[in-house]
């Protein structure tokens, strides 16, 4: 709770900062640029439809919902999101997907390919717990309307890809697109890393397998640079605190990765000075 207040706070300044330096731009008549951000959701279950479908009336009323895979923003100064889901949980098909299509906002789903049918059974690292979940079944994936719901590959088996042997890694993000492909006939262009987890040759690894964009769990804006192949999300639930949801859609919390950042540095300083072995510490354990 501590933790989540903090950065409740943290993103209230950033957006406080927004807010003023959005004001004096308008004053000198200079407008705002686009803005973007991607929303990473997992499991929307029975007792969250009401909460999710909350969250999709305040983002129709404050942005413009677009699908993961354009090239780039609208060239006009608006606000965009994008709503995306991790692992192709059975649940979201009965209580995320009516409200999403009842509201015109479309989506996209991040598959385990070799999970397809089964529990939900792999690491927990942090975030939202679901495991024992069912993943959806192939038939189930086969049969979502594509003009709403667009499709991307989330691995084979769902590693933590930095810490596997890089050959491991370059099946996981090929064979899973690959599958995908078979079964959906038509092309699989978008990629996400499992525990939002990847490192400069994972990346590579999907540049080799044809990607065209890869998505993270950093929040920061999305499609605000030409040629983007990494962007950025904010790791969003329906459980959410309405001015957290609120702060996550105007990108308020992207001062995260800044701070995550800062606090391995001063550890790193700390242990020089104390004289202990540095050693090396683990990634940020995110969601699954």
């Amino acid at each position: 709770m501590l933790k989540r207040l903090v950065n409740l706070t943290g993103s209230i300044v950033v957006r406080a900062s927004d807010a003023v330096t959005d004001g004096a731009g308008r004053l000198v008549g200079r407008k705002p640029r686009p803005r973007c951000m991607v929303l990473a959701y997992h499991a929307i279950s029975d007792d969250q439809r009401s909460l999710f479908a909350g969250q999709m009336d305040v983002l129709i009323r404050k942005t413009t919902p677009i699908h993961a895979d354009v090239s780039a923003l609208p060239a006009d100064t608006g606000r965009f999101s994008v709503i995306t889901f991790d692992d192709g949980l059975e649940n979201i098909i009965p209580n995320a997907l009516p409200e999403l299509k009842k509201r015109n906002i479309p989506c996209t789903l991040f598959i385990v390919t070799e999970k397809l049918g089964c529990e939900r059974s792999w690491e927990h690292m942090g975030g939202e717990d679901t495991s024992k979940m069912m993943v959806m079944s192939a038939e189930q994936l086969c049969s979502l309307p594509s003009d709403l719901v667009k499709i991307g590959s989330h691995t084979m088996t769902h590693p933590l890809l930095p810490k596997v042997e890089q050959s491991f890694s370059a099946r996981e993000v090929s064979g899973s697109r690959e599958k995908l492909e078979r079964m959906l006939n038509r092309e699989v262009k978008l990629f996400s890393f499992p525990y939002g987890g990847f490192n400069d040759s994972v990346i590579e690894d999907c540049r080799n397998a044809k990607y065209d964009r890869v998505f993270t769990a950093h929040p920061v804006f999305a499609f605000s640079q030409p040629e983007e192949f990494v962007t950025g999300r904010v790791s969003t639930a329906p459980t959410d605190w309405p001015i957290e949801f609120r702060l996550k859609l105007a990108g308020a919390y992207r001062w995260l990765p800044w701070a995550f950042q800062l606090k391995r540095r001063i550890r790193v300083l700390l242990k020089a000075g104390s004289g202990k072995p540095l050693g090396v510490k683990a990634g940020e354990k995110r969601a699954a």
